[in-house]
């Protein structure tokens, strides 16, 4: 029989888990006789009799019906009689089978607050008539039943104390188990010379029963202690049908042994025997048992538990890991179907030991039943991102999946992200489309690999996991965080350690059966003891939310575990009033405490006196005769929700209730302060804000983890790290230095760090005895502001504070700004109170990644004492905890304008740390050697920059710097770098520590500039490289054992010694590698190198590229990856071949010389050649140019790479007087970009004209530029030598494509830039050009504003008036769009408001001139003016008389909204719909809830998260970005534009000239009655008096502050003559004397020494084939025999390779005739400013 829906067809479930249990039943009178199943509509609710209908039961998560009710017992009861009473038909389940399953069912029901379990798929229905097959008889799993026996030593050796512990800790654990016949039976017994049975499975039916027998028990007291007997004892007679236990029905069988000593007798032999009858053993023991003995006895040395001794605490801790097991794991090693995923660390970890990894893996998968309806396996790894090897769906079968296994690879990846990888498994494995059973309630098992720490956060996808029932497994292995771990697994029991990867294999078995034994259901999280009140505000602010803070409190308290020994509940309401509800030991069971919060009453009240309140829940709520455990060390916790803010001081009272030992946590809801919650919070993260009360259910599970989560150990942990506030009274002195961030990146939002500093200097003690400030601002270089002792007063901090400017700069070198803060500023003579004791804080706030390294002068900063707190956004949460305190002090925020929501938080530390906790801290804070990976190095190269070497050999040296380093793996724990130029004196370019990447080395090589300088002194620099670079200062890792390479690059022979330095480099095992050219000393070089063979010379320097494989394999292995390893996401797609048109227009006039111009050709060769790669589709033409174009080839002349590099190289150099770059130009759009000439342009093929000038052009070219860029062709523009970037500009279609360099041969440095922006643009990619035609684009702004009921808005907000008469001038200068062309788009406006009387209009749509602000003032008399869906609805209106085709933009000022929000959200609907562009809201002064009024907003695109106010320094430009961004994409479909930062702030103007005179004003009213008039003139002198008495003596002035330094003293006399000094070095050689006449030619010479080994010849022409036949070779070895192999298929042609680099630099070229004499060149530009002069001393002798 089958049941049928509505519609007559048969019924099946279709939900994931099957949802429902059907009771249904039919009188005894009918017999149970088949009839027609009642339809779907009838199991709507159970009914109080099953005989009347169905019943039906939604056993979902979260359903109301899934509740203890009487309704939910009574109907169940009801199913059962009827059951009972229906007498089985032949071939249907009986009776019995019938009450059992549904009882267990109904069982489920009741299980409701084990909400982690997954919902077995179950579908039990109960007709009469329906048959049961023995298949589905048996596809009934009662997945929760298991038989437990506790074996419990009872020897006299434990004592009475000992054993009340052991009997006390049964209790918990059985208190925490669901028991029952049908679920959960426990046995226990005593032993020691003998076993006591206390009492069977049999003997005790519910847990009442069972928990009253434990606590009845009396200790055995035997003489002698014989486990192994008692395990035998158990085995055969515990485990029996006689005894209860269930063998029929194959419940899991687990023993518990707690035993306090060795056993006197054999334990190996019935440990065997319990591990072959699938009993699964658990051992506790104190520290007198035998851990191996415990580990023998146990099924798996993860289920031994050693508490340090049998007492309650101990014990207590425990029990959770013993808990989990003990629900999970079965003992039988029978599988059943299971899906297993095996997630492996594939990171760099890994490298060198994954084959025993694979092995393992292979070995584990071989002992598994895999097949598709048994044990399914999948196989991922994980690094920086997840590689699946095979999911579910693939590979069923074992030899499928072990030949997968066997061909794996190691994924790589440079960053281990954890919580990555858990969420995307559960994402994207654990899912029915990836072959995983989860909807069919098949158990599902991760088996976790890691082998390092997380780079990601692992707590948020941990906790989404364990909800989802995957069951977890970890191998620890390597430098894995086990507390990283243990937030995954229910318990530490599920992690295994491997000793070392290679011996990984040992954990084989251990893993194997716990995959073979464990048992659907995750376990269930232990709240543990504790005293939770929650503290409600029952004000009638509340009232409307009642219910649902009622509602959140009854799901908080059915997430806990309540009871007498576990967590108690109290709930307190307060008002003006504080009224208790119930206490501590009110309830003792959690349907009582859940009925008692549904039966509270709102208390009513006008305000919450939340201080009030705390000081009676710490003097009458926890308390012991109110059911608190305070006294016994049990976390108290309070959970407070309010509504609005306190009436009262919360400050005081939460202080003393903290100190009292409660662990407060703060719920704000809708207008209550933020700042309130934290500082009552027990840390102020502990704080929530929400903004109404539908969002509690959002923070529920979240507080439910929380409760859940605070142990004794949490609390402890929380505790260390969190000082006690400083009483009244104590010392307030500090020293706060302020280090912030003045970089670019942080200038836009500079203003908010700005208001940060004022509103924390604003709540400390500002003095020169008490606390002191300073502001240092860094970027490349920091910049003092202010130091420590500048001012003596908080309003000269605060003035000099809102002083500050951010200073500029692109990078933001943290490391060296704390290094300079360490060595200058926490100094005594700088005002730094250090070395009194003072504390002394450092705020960091930086607004990214530390583009240097931080770890040395983080941990020197710290070694001073100093503690810092910092605060970043969009930074490397690792490098902050580095620099920080502790990583309690670390903040993060996506936003500047976050900020205001730390001000506690950093005021806490700041205001209760004292010096000696500061030290605390410091002094636990371990500083651990960076991680050093296996190809790290340090490498300075060291290159002669003197005369000798020449311009033109530093721009090779250069090149070949930078081909070596990008072969480089660079990196923090990688490759570092430092550069050194050296002629006469020495220049440091950069150390090792400055540059972490790759691009910001290249960069700055790129920056290397010749120095010149004779003589030249190499033994000076060798020896300012060993003191100043491999040092650990300056990044070197050398006393961490990383290699040191020192590249030395010389042009001469050295002036002065360089054996010494040499020497010291060699004894400190630093490698010098030198490189030379033909002018060198090769003696000398080797003697530097001490290796022959690491010496390198070529003829000259543009041929370095020759030796840069021999350079690079002198590096050894460490420092170099030929070939950064990929990362295997998914196999890469192939690239899309590129299409362009590429013309080329040089100059080819005296701007460029001849051999200049052939580096512009080879420039121009190196670009094509590395464009143009197989299968693209390119061409190129060139064009000439110089008062006139010359055609060189055309687009269509040539189809392949290597016509078109042969062509450019062919060409000749023109020549001519001046260089018309506007001719050249319209030359290409009329001859070039054409059909006619081969352009594609009409195809919409990318076109790109590129021009190279060396000279400003004799007509201006920016129209013909543009005229250009109009047709669709995209102008790059390089400029050489005389002419400057503005002018380069004007050629170029935007910035993104104009260059300009020095000189010709600093173009090869513009390859990488130029060719990136180039397949940018053959890709469409850069930001939008111009389109073809040119587009008018007209504006339409509205400008409205609503004011306050009681206050004229232009009295009330200050700067109004002059902010809209700003904005409304600069939205009027609108500049250009891409679409406009020339013409400027025209803005039109129009000012409109909105009074409850009607509207106001100043002037209709025009486009603004100032004397039109006049009517806006004019506005001023009428007031108030509101917000309300008429104000929309009036824009609404004004639009429709305005012009059809323009852009539509509002831009209101508000201070909140005056309707129905819900009005207004549909009228700005409205509005758009009418096709108005964009709703623009400003916040004016004070608004409250602008976020909420944010719901309105449209049109801003990605700004929404940017709420603009009032008092924004820059909203006018703000604005007019908004317009200019509406405008593109409206006008001109562009959905994105690409804008550069908006510059830092000019300085303010010089002072204006002074105004006309105003006209006279009105006359004045009378004036108030005058005052006493002036002094008169003083009368005649009197008389002398009397001496008065000599006054108190004064009180002793303060300390003044220093003086200023006094001028200089006279110079003294000369000092006597001192004595010779020793003789100088020999002078430098003199000239060179003139040849000498030619001598007789001499006598032939001995034959001299076997010269140098010559280069490498070029190969030889190959060989022809021989038609001779070879001598017979060698018989060769018997091979083994091999595997038949398949015939493999045909392969396809392989994809053509990817083209090579750069070709070496091409020889010089001939020598020219000599020229005539030039014209007179400009003026040069004024020289860099010299080195300083060294400082002489003057020695005065007596």
């Amino acid at each position: 029989m089958e049941l049928e829906n509505t519609a007559g067809k048969p019924w099946r479930p279709r939900n994931r888990i099957s949802k429902f249990v059907l009771c249904a039943a039919q009188s005894p009178a009918q017999k149970c006789a088949a009839q027609s199943p009642p339809k779907a509509a009838q199991f709507s609710r159970a009914p109080a009799s099953c005989k009347d209908h169905g019943g039906v039961f939604r056993l979902h998560r979260g359903s109301p019906l899934l509740q203890k009710d009487k309704e939910t017992q009574r109907v169940g009861k009801a199913c059962v009689r009827c059951a009972h009473n229906c007498s089985a038909e032949p071939g249907t389940l009986a009776s019995p089978g019938l009450l059992r399953v549904l009882t267990w069912c109904l069982d489920k029901i009741k299980m409701r607050k084990h909400r982690h379990l997954p919902l077995v798929a179950i579908f039990c229905l109960f007709f009469s008539g329906f048959s049961f097959t023995r298949a589905q008889q048996q596809a009934v799993i009662e997945v929760n039943k298991r038989d437990i026996v506790f074996l419990v030593d009872g020897s006299s050796a434990l004592g009475p104390a000992n054993f009340q512990a052991i009997r006390d800790f049964i209790a918990k654990v059985i208190q925490r188990l669901d028991i029952g016949q049908d679920l959960i039976q426990v046995a226990v017994a005593q032993y020691a010379d003998t076993v006591r049975p206390e009492f069977y499975f049999n003997t005790h039916p519910n847990k009442r029963e069972v928990m009253a027998a434990v606590r009845r028990m009396k200790p055995l007291d035997g003489a002698a202690l014989y486990t192994g007997s008692a395990l035998e004892f158990v085995r055969n007679n515990m485990f029996t049908s006689e005894a209860g236990y269930r063998a029929a029905e194959g419940v899991p069988r687990l023993l518990v042994l707690i035993t306090g000593g060795k056993s006197l007798d054999d334990v190996s032999q019935p440990a065997q025997e319990l591990k072959r009858s699938s009993i699964m053993a658990f051992a506790v023991g104190n520290k007198a048992a035998d851990q191996a003995e415990l580990e023998e006895i146990a099924f798996d040395p993860s289920l031994v538990f050693i508490p340090t001794e049998f007492r309650a605490s101990p014990l207590q801790g425990v029990l959770s890991s013993l808990l989990a097991p003990l629900r999970t794991l079965s003992g039988t090693t029978e599988e059943s179907k299971r899906d297993i995923l095996f997630l492996f660390d594939g990171s760099g970890n890994l490298l060198g030991q994954f084959s025993a990894v694979r092995d393992f893996l292979y070995k584990v998968i071989d002992e598994l039943d895999v097949k598709p309806d048994g044990t399914r396996i999948a196989v991922a790894q994980y690094s920086d991102n997840v590689r699946i090897e095979s999911s579910f769906a693939e590979h069923q079968t074992k030899p499928e999946i072990l030949n997968l296994v066997k061909r794996m690879k190691l994924k790589t990846g440079k960053a281990l992200n954890l919580g990555y990888a858990l969420d995307f498994a559960q994402r994207y494995i654990f899912v029915k489309s990836n072959g995983s059973r989860i909807e069919d309630g098949v158990l599902q098992i991760l088996v976790l690999l890691v082998a390092g720490r997380s780079s990601d956060s692992v707590d948020r996808p941990a906790l989404n996991l364990k909800q989802s029932g995957v069951v977890p497994f970890i191998l620890q292995a390597k430098n894995a965080d086990p507390g990283e771990l243990e937030l995954i697994v229910p318990s530490p029991a599920f992690i295994l350690a491997a000793e070392s990867l290679p011996k990984i294999g040992d954990l084989q078995p251990h893993i194997v059966n716990l995959l073979k034994s464990v048992q659907n259901g995750a376990p269930t999280p232990v709240s543990g003891e504790k005293d939770v009140v929650f503290l409600i505000d029952g004000s009638e602010g509340v009232r409307s939310g009642f219910p649902l803070l009622k509602e959140f409190v009854q799901r908080v308290v059915e997430s806990l575990d309540v009871g007498p020994d576990r967590v108690r509940v109290a709930v307190v309401q307060y008002s003006d009033r504080t009224r208790p509800e119930f206490y501590l030991n009110s309830y003792m069971d959690q349907q009582s405490v859940v009925n008692a919060v549904r039966q509270l009453t709102l208390l009513g009240g006008p305000i919450p006196n939340t201080g009030a309140a705390l000081d009676f829940v710490l003097r009458d709520i926890l308390t012991e005769s109110a059911g608190s455990r305070i006294a016994e060390g049990i976390p108290q916790l309070l959970i407070v929700l309010t509504a609005d803010r306190s009436g009262d001081d919360v400050r005081g009272p939460s202080v003393v209730l903290k100190r009292g030992g409660a662990v407060p946590i703060g719920i704000g809801i809708g207008n209550a302060d933020i700042t309130e919650m934290q500082t009552i919070s027990f840390i102020p993260d502990f704080a929530v804000a929400i903004p109404t009360f539908r969002q509690l259910g959002t923070v529920q599970q979240v507080i439910s983890e929380r409760v859940t989560r605070l142990d004794r150990e949490e609390l402890r942990r929380l505790q260390a790290s969190v000082v006690p506030l400083t009483s009244p009274g104590v010392s307030g002195k500090r020293d706060v230095v302020f280090l912030i961030d003045g970089s670019q990146t942080a200038g836009p939002e500079f203003q908010y760090i700005r208001t940060l500093i004022e509103r924390l200097v604003d709540s400390l003690d500002v003095g020169f005895d008490t606390s002191r400030v300073a502001v240092i601002q860094f970027s490349e270089d920091p910049r003092v502001e202010f130091l420590l002792n500048a001012h003596s007063s908080k309003d000269e901090v605060q003035n000099a504070v809102r002083r500050l400017r951010p200073k500029g700069g692109r990078r933001i070198n943290i490391g060296g700004a704390l290094e300079y803060v360490s060595k200058n500023i926490f100094k005594r003579p700088l005002g730094s109170r250090i070395e009194e004791g003072v504390p002394q804080f450092l705020i960091l706030i930086s607004s990214g990644k530390s583009d240097d390294e931080v770890d040395d002068s983080a941990a020197e900063l710290k070694q001073f004492g100093v503690a810092p707190l910092t605060i970043a956004r969009n930074a490397d949460p690792e490098e902050l905890v580095k620099i920080s305190l502790s990583p309690e002090y670390v903040f993060s925020v996506s936003t500047f304008r976050e900020l205001p929501s730390l001000e506690q938080k950093l005021l806490t530390p700041i205001t209760t740390l004292t010096a000696e906790q500061i030290q605390q801290l410091l002094a636990s804070t371990s500083y651990p050697p960076p991680a050093v990976e296996s190809d790290a190095a340090d490498i300075v190269f060291l290159i002669d920059s003197s005369d000798g070497v020449k311009p033109d050999g530093i721009a090779h040296i250069r090149d070949f710097v930078i081909r070596i380093v990008r072969r480089l793996n660079i990196g923090p724990n990688k490759v570092r770098v430092g550069v050194v130029q050296f002629s006469n004196d020495v220049f440091p370019e950069f150390y090792l520590k400055t540059y972490r990447s790759q691009a910001s080395v290249l960069d700055a090589i790129r920056r290397l500039r010749f120095k010149g300088g004779s003589p030249l002194n190499t033994g000076k620099a060798l020896e300012f490289v060993a003191r100043n670079f491999f040092v650990k200062s300056a990044g070197s890792r050398i006393e961490d054992g990383v290699p040191q390479h020192l590249v030395l690059f010389l042009g001469g022979k050295s002036q002065d010694d360089v054996s010494r330095y040499s020497q010291v480099m060699g004894s400190s095992g630093i490698v010098r590698l030198g490189v030379g050219d033909r002018n060198i000393d090769r003696t000398e070089l080797q003697t530097i190198t001490n290796d022959p063979r690491l010496v390198f010379t070529v003829r000259e320097f543009r041929e370095l590229p020759n030796i840069e494989e021999r350079v690079m394999n002198s590096f050894g292995p460490s420092g170099v990856t030929p070939a950064p390893p990929g990362v295997d996401i998914l196999p890469p797609s192939r690239p899309e071949k590129k299409k362009a048109d590429i013309v080329f227009l040089l100059d080819g006039s005296i701007n460029f010389r001849r051999d200049s111009f052939q580096e512009v050709l080879r420039f121009v060769s190196e670009i094509v050649d590395t464009v143009y790669e197989g299968g693209d589709s390119i061409q190129v033409g060139l064009v000439q140019y110089n008062s006139d174009p010359t055609d060189e080839f055309f687009l269509k002349d040539f189809s392949t790479k290597q016509q078109i590099i042969d062509a450019i190289n062919k060409v000749v150099y023109k020549g001519g007087r001046h260089a018309n770059t506007k001719v050249g130009l319209e030359h290409l759009r009329l001859n070039q970009f054409v059909p006619e000439a081969g352009s594609r342009l009409e195809q919409r093929v990318p076109q790109i004209a590129f021009v190279i000038t060396g000279g400003k052009s004799v007509e201006d070219a920016q129209e013909a530029s543009l005229a250009l860029t109009q047709r669709g062709v995209k102008v790059f523009a390089v400029g050489v030598r005389n002419i400057d970037s503005e002018e380069v500009g004007k050629i170029a279609s935007n910035s993104a494509t104009a260059f300009r360099v020095g000189n010709v041969q600093e173009l090869s440095e513009l390859s990488e830039q130029v060719l990136e922006t180039l397949h940018d643009a053959m890709h469409e990619t850069l930001c939008p050009g111009v389109t073809d035609i040119s587009k008018a684009c007209n504006l339409e702004v509205i400008l409205g504003f609503d004011g306050s009921r009681d206050q004229n808005i232009f009295v009330a907000q200050k700067g109004f008036e002059s902010k809209v008469d700003t904005i409304l001038n600069r939205i009027s200068q609108m500049q250009r769009i891409s679409c406009s062309g020339t013409q400027m788009p025209t803005v039109r406006v129009s000012v409109v408001a909105t009074t409850p009387a009607g509207p106001v209009e100043a002037f209709d749509f025009a486009e603004y001139q100032p004397e039109m602000f006049e009517k806006i003032l004019g506005m001023r008399t009428q007031h108030p003016y509101v917000l309300t869906a008429d104000t929309l609805k009036l824009y609404q209106n004004k639009f429709r008389q305005g012009s059809p085709g323009s852009v539509k933009v509002v831009i209101h000022f508000t201070d909140g909204a005056d309707g129905d929000l819900a009005d207004l959200q549909r009228a700005s609907e409205a509005l758009r719909q009418e096709g108005v562009q964009a709703l623009i809201l400003v916040g004016l002064e004070r608004v409250p809830n602008l976020e909420q009024l944010m719901q309105l907003e449209f049109g801003r695109g990605f700004t929404y998260n940017r709420p603009l106010r009032l008092n924004l320094l820059d909203l006018d430009y703000e604005l007019a970005e908004q317009l200019d961004n509406i405008a593109e994409k409206a006008c001109c479909g562009v959905p994105c534009k690409c804008s550069g930062q908006r510059g830092d702030r000019g300085p303010i103007g010089s002072i204006g000239p002074k105004g006309i005179p105003g006209e006279d004003g009105y006359r004045g009213y009378p004036g108030d009655e005058g005052g006493p008039g002036e002094r008169g003139p003083p009368g005649m002198n009197g008389t002398q008096g009397f001496q008065g008495c000599p006054g108190q003596r004064g009180i002793k002035g303060s300390r003044g502050f220093p003086g200023e330094k006094g001028e200089l003293g006279e110079i003294g006399l000369d000092g006597l003559d001192g004595e010779d000094g020793d003789k100088g070095l020999p002078g430098t050689s003199g000239d060179k004397g003139s040849p000498g006449r030619r001598g007789d030619k001499g006598p032939k010479g001995d034959k001299g020494e076997r010269g140098d080994v010559g280069i490498r010849g070029d190969p030889g022409d190959t060989g022809r084939d021989s038609q001779q036949r070879g001598p017979k070779g060698e018989s060769g070895d018997l091979g083994p025999m091999g595997l038949p192999g398949r015939d493999g298929v045909s392969g396809s042609p392989g994809e053509p390779g990817k083209s090579g680099g750069f070709g070496r630099r091409g020889p010089a070229g001939l020598k020219g005739n000599k020229g005539g004499p030039g014209q007179q060149g400009s003026v040069g530009e004024q020289g860099t400013r010299g080195a300083q002069g060294h400082l002489v001393p003057l020695v005065l002798q007596a």
